[in-house]
């Protein structure tokens, strides 16, 4: 087995085990009661629409007005008055937050392997 394929075999054990985390079936919790309520997840849906249109702007090369920072403002805010819209951003953000600092870790890792090993002389004064 390649090294990448090892790494890899470890990444899939690791999703595993982050999948039992408190903070990934409180996303998944959050998930199933947004896709039952329908008026919670009609705000989601509006905001993710506001959300496309404004990234196709961008991607035009189109400025983005005041008008439509405005409208994804009040979008924004409108969502997360409902309790399980906000329950459900809070949940991502705090799984983001866990997969944030897991890349931090892998990083640290590779950089561990680049820094040189120093070995003690006891003949230096």
């Amino acid at each position: 087995m390649t090294k990448i394929n090892a790494a890899l075999d470890m990444c899939v054990e690791l999703g595993k085990f982050l999948s039992e985390t408190e903070e990934y079936l409180n996303v998944k919790k959050a998930e199933v009661g947004l896709l039952h309520d329908k008026d919670a997840r009609n705000l989601v849906e509006g905001l993710q629409k506001l959300q496309m249109e404004i990234q196709k702007k961008k991607l035009a090369g189109l400025e983005i007005t005041e008008n439509d920072k405005k409208k994804m403002q009040d979008a924004e805010a409108q969502a997360i008055q409902n309790p399980l819209v906000k329950a459900s951003f809070e949940a991502h953000e705090k799984f983001q937050g866990i997969m944030s600092l897991v890349s931090a870790k892998i990083r640290e890792g590779i950089r561990a392997k680049e820094q040189p090993q120093f070995v003690e002389d006891d003949n230096v004064d």
